[in-house]
Order: structure tokens, then C-alpha cells, then sequence
């Protein structure tokens, strides 16, 4: 069969008011496309928006012709007959009767009109985006291509998670730890054992707390948008500030642990903090105290649950999955802070990996004979680029431009980042997750000092504290970092050895410091050999790597995109494939 013929794919839909996404499983198992769909509408998260975008489905059925397909979704608490006129009713409720949910709210002892603006928006923007799931795509598939109109397979979220990271992980055994803001019913951790193509759950928390909701509240006081996904600063200020005593034991009285049982221990602390904060009752605290007394609770409680687990369930590897697993401050010190040997947190660790877990399990629903092939860890499954695109750039941009061999490509590009050059580099498919990988990356010199600074105000738009990743050698790494362990997806935070500090001045941190990638000739070739230029002119084996995006965008998609980021920011040059734009000359 030739790559464009038809063929039956097991489709899985991450769906709710953030992060929605796509995934397609072929016939023998195999994950071969996955993408956010806030890459597709450059929408930041795809807020309140279907996982199914008609347009986007219309370009991936472009590239994935379909002759049969089946398709699910990565919540179990919807599927219920009985249970769509109750929400219905509920979201109903919510936005006519506003007084009387003020009301509720005010019994609860919140603040009324924040209950219930804030329930309103999650509930209604949750289950409406529930509702439309997969509605589009099986529109287009019966309209235009004359498929059966499909039943939506319901598949629970956290198992969702686990199955994604389970399958794309290198481990045939292992424990998995889901942890986010709240998956079915409300919970929000849960454990599995896994062991082949067994996924058992063995534990999911008896109350309603939360980590991933405890955070998201601690960057809307560190000042940031907790709807926006605005943790990342959070944890870039954090290294900035200290620990604030009395800020640190309030905390404890809103949240604690017991064992792996997250608990409530006073729901409505979070209001007291807030108002003292607000009243300027803590003497002397910073937003950037609060972001470092915040992530120093999150390091400790989720700490204490990793070696509760690892005591009730003692084995080498452990898998790391939902939200809280993208908290790349805390994953570099879980080796050294648990007995776990081995690690493992996926590139698509939210929501957005959850469309590959629901395709996965839906897959298996409908062939349990069949195995789906484990270490499936390639994270490059979005969209290529196709030569047209590039061509209307070639032909209209107005941008100077060059195609090259890629055998000459590399060294010129590296003795343009030698000198100082900012490259925009876009290769392949894009990456699934929300960090760039090296296929969709802005890349520079990693040793300029100046760049870190540069890059923040004449590109990405963004505050002057915001660390950039060192993309580095594997072969490398374990020279320039503590306790060094692989980290192929920007997954964890390491110390940088004194002594190679100097040669890596624009990605250290403050806390010297870095969320690093590691880089193999097979993981990624292009990137691969671009660095390892770089290391013959310079003998620095890495490179600065940030996201193609400005603040507030997803990472670029489509050439449009990527032609409005480069034409309006400091970037000197583009590379798409093996074409190199860059911006014209002055007076011609």
C-alpha cells in the first residue's frame, strides 16, 4: 500500500476546555500522528476550542486518507445517557441563575461572584467542548468521504495518560504516577502498575485536592494568568526568591500529604493567603518569594508521595504523567530526592498526550489479540512542512533566499551561529508537546551571555528572567551537568558544573541551572549534526534552543506562521527544510 492510500486508523481525541488534541494509531499499533490543536489555530492552549477544528481535520485527512476509522475521547465520566441532561441541566443552571450561585458560593464561605464566574467557565467551556468532540471529524468523514457516521469510544483520563506514557516509554515494567489538576470525578492522582500490555490502576485519591489546581492558584498570585498556563514563569522566577516562612506554613494548612493520599486540610486557606497577600500582611515577601516558597511546598509534598509509592510499590522505573509532570524544576531532583533509578515523563505530558492514550486504548478495544509495540518514544508526530508552502515563501516573502545540501547546510548555519547569528530552524515533522525539540526551535550560541537578554526582548516578547534550554550532545552531557540522566524532551532541571558555566553563559540560570535536551544522531539527525558543527568551531557541544513563538502564541504551524515570526522579530535567519531565508538587504 502506498503511503497515500486509504487505510483504517484508530483515532483519539483529547478533549475539554484546555489542550485539546489528535492522535492517530495505523492498523499494526503504531502512533504516527499527534499534534495540539492550538498549533493549528495559534490559539494558546486552545482554549474552550474543539480538539477537531473542521480545517484541521481537513489537512489532516489531506496527509492521512482514511478507509475506515474508530475514534475516542479521553474522559469515561461522559458517556453515560443519563448523565448529559444533568449537565446540561447544571451548566444550564449556571448561567441563568447567577444570584443563586453567588449564593451557593456565599454559604461555601468563597467569594461569590469569583465561585461563580469561575465555575461557570470551567464547567460550561468543559462540557461544552465535550459535546462537540469528534463532531467535525465525523462530519467530514461522512460527507465528504462517505464513511459510517461512528460511535464516540469513552475512555478514562488518567488512563488516557497512562497509556500514552506507557507506550511511548522505554520500560516493559514500571509504576506510573499520574498527577494534574483532576481527571474523572474530580481526582486528581492515580497509580498504575504496568507490566507489557497490562495496565492495571492500584490507587486513585480518596478526596478531591489538588496539585495541579494548588499550582495554577500560586501563579495567579506570584501575578501571573492561571487560565493562560503561566506556570512556566512561575517556575523560571522561582530560583529568584527565597523561602517565606510564614508564607510556607499557611501553605501547609491548606494542603498536605498522607502517605500517597493527597489531602485538603482547609479548603478556604487559599482565600486567607490571598487576602494577606493582597493586604501586604506577610512582611517581606516578593512575588518572587512566592513563586520559590510555592514550588518548594510542590517539591515537598510530591516528594513524600514518590517514596510512599516507591514503598507500597518498590521497583527501578518509574513513569511520571498529567500536568504536574511538566514541572521540570522539581523531575531533575527526583533521582536524587527518591530510590527510583529509572524515569521516565513523555514529551506530551498534559492533556494533549492524552489524545495518543485514548488512540492507543481505543486501538486495543477493537483488536485485544493484538500487541501494541512498546518504546514508542519518537515525539516528532505533528505535521511537515511541504515543499509548496516553502515555494509560495520562495516566490513571495520578498526574503532573500538560498537552498542548500544539507552536507553544506550544517557547517554554514553553525558558523552563522558562531558569530552570533539568531537562526530560526524548522525541520521535519513538528514535535508533539509543547516544547521545541529541534524541529520547530529559534537556536543560538549558547556561550554569548548577552543572548539570553537579547532573545527575551527582541523576539520572544517575554520577562528578562525567562531561562532558555541548552540543547546539547548526549554523548556530552554527563561533562557539563550534575547527576546527569538522558533528557530527550526538555523534561528535567540539572546543575551545570562549575566549571563549564563560562561556556554556557545565556542558557544558566540564576541557580546555575538548566532544562536541558539531549540530542542523538538517531533521535534527530539534522539537529544532531548542526550542534556537533557547532562543537568542531567552537568546542561548546551544545546550542541555546527555545520554541519558534513569540509570548502568548503556540509554537508556529504553518509557513504563514513562521514567515510573521521571523518577519517581526530579531531572528537574522529562517532555515525550513533545506531552504535558508534571510531578511533583505537594506535599499533593495
Amino acid at each position: 500500500m502506498s503511503k497515500n492510500s486509504p487505510a483504517k486508523y484508530y483515532i483519539g481525541l483529547s478533549s475539554g476546555y484546555h489542550d485539546p488534541a489528535i492522535a492517530l494509531v495505523d492498523a499494526d499499533g503504531k502512533l504516527i500522528f499527534a499534534e495540539a490543536t492550538e498549533r493549528f489555530i495559534q490559539n494558546k492552549m486552545g482554549l474552550s476550542s474543539a480538539a477537531d477544528n473542521l480545517f484541521f481535520i481537513e489537512k489532516l485527512l489531506s496527509q492521512y486518507p482514511m478507509s475506515d476509522y474508530e475514534i475516542a475521547i479521553n474522559w469515561k465520566a461522559f458517556e453515560h445517557l443519563i448523565r448529559f441532561p444533568l449537565l446540561a441541566t447544571w451548566v444550564y443552571f449556571l448561567r441563568k441563575y447567577i444570584r443563586i450561585v453567588k449564593w451557593i458560593g456565599r454559604i461555601l464561605k468563597f467569594d461569590g461572584d469569583e465561585f461563580a464566574s469561575v465555575v461557570n467557565y470551567q464547567v460550561a467551556s468543559h462540557y461544552g467542548t465535550l459535546t462537540m468532540a469528534g463532531s467535525a471529524f465525523r462530519f467530514v468523514q461522512n460527507i465528504r468521504y462517505k464513511l459510517p457516521y461512528k460511535t464516540l469510544k469513552h475512555f478514562d483520563h488518567h488512563l488516557c495518560h497512562a497509556a500514552y506514557s506507557y507506550f511511548t516509554s522505554p520500560f516493559n515494567e514500571a509504576i506510573i504516577f499520574v498527577l494534574d489538576g483532576g481527571g474523572d470525578n474530580g481526582k486528581s492522582c492515580s497509580i498504575y502498575k504496568a507490566n507489557e500490555q497490562s495496565i492495571k490502576e492500584v490507587f486513585r485519591n480518596r478526596s478531591r485536592a489538588s496539585l495541579g489546581d494548588y499550582y495554577g492558584y500560586m501563579t495567579y498570585l506570584c501575578g501571573f494568568n492561571l487560565i493562560g498556563g503561566e506556570e512556566w514563569k512561575v517556575m523560571g522566577m522561582a530560583p529568584y526568591g527565597k523561602k517565606h516562612d510564614e508564607l510556607y506554613n499557611d501553605l501547609t494548612e491548606w494542603i498536605y500529604v498522607s502517605g500517597f493520599h493527597l489531602e485538603p486540610k482547609n479548603a478556604r486557606k487559599v482565600f486567607q493567603i490571598r487576602n494577606k497577600i493582597q493586604e501586604n500582611k506577610y512582611e517581606g515577601l516578593t512575588r518572587y518569594d512566592i513563586a520559590f516558597t510555592a514550588q518548594l511546598y510542590y517539591e515537598t509534598l510530591v516528594t513524600q508521595m514518590l517514596n510512599a509509592i516507591y514503598l507500597k510499590w518498590p521497583g527501578e522505573n518509574l513513569i511520571l504523567a498529567g500536568g504536574c509532570a511538566l514541572n521540570s524544576a522539581f523531575n531533575g531532583k527526583i533521582h536524587t530526592a527518591t530510590p527510583f533509578k529509572n524515569v521516565y515523563i513523555p514529551s506530551a505530558p498534559a492533556d494533549d498526550g492524552c489524545s495518543a492514550g485514548a488512540a492507543f486504548l481505543n486501538f486495543k478495544k477493537h483488536n485485544p489479540l493484538k500487541q501494541i509495540p512498546l518504546h514508542q518514544a519518537d515525539p516528532y508526530l505533528g505535521f511537515k512542512i511541504g515543499e509548496e508552502d516553502i515555494l509560495k515563501m520562495v516566490n513571495y516573502s520578498g526574503h532573500e533566499v538560498k537552498k542548500m545540501e544539507y552536507k553544506d547546510l550544517y557547517p554554514y548555519i553553525a558558523k552563522e551561529l558562531q558569530n552570533g547569528k539568531i537562526v530560526a530552524w524548522v525541520q521535519g515533522k513538528a514535535e508533539f508537546g509543547p516544547r521545541a525539540l529541534g524541529n520547530r526551535s529559534i537556536l543560538a550560541h549558547p556561550g554569548l551571555g548577552e543572548m539570553k537578554d537579547k532573545i527575551n526582548a527582541t523576539i520572544k516578547y517575554r520577562e528578562e528572567f525567562r531561562p532558555f534550554a541548552p540543547a546539547i550532545l548526549e554523548e556530552k552531557a554527563s561533562e557539563y551537568f550534575e547527576n546527569y540522566h538522558p533528557t530527550p524532551y526538555m523534561e528535567r532541571v540539572l546543575q551545570i558544573k562549575e566549571s563549564k558555566r563560562s561556556e554556557l553563559k545565556a542558557v544558566n540560570h540564576i541557580d546555575n541551572t538548566g532544562r536541558l535536551q539531549t540530542v542523538t544522531k538517531t533521535g534527530n539527525l539534522h539537529f544532531y549534526n548542526l550542534i556537533n558543527e557547532f562543537y568542531k568551531l567552537t568546542n561548546v557541544p551544545a546550542l541555546l534552543n527555545t520554541s519558534f513563538n513569540v509570548m502568548g502564541k503556540p509554537i508556529v504551524d504553518s509557513v504563514s506562521d513562521m514567515a510573521a515570526v521571523f518577519s517581526t522579530s530579531g531572528i537574522d535567519l529562517l532555515v525550513i527544510n533545506e531552504y535558508v531565508f534571510q531578511k533583505a538587504s537594506s535599499g533593495k
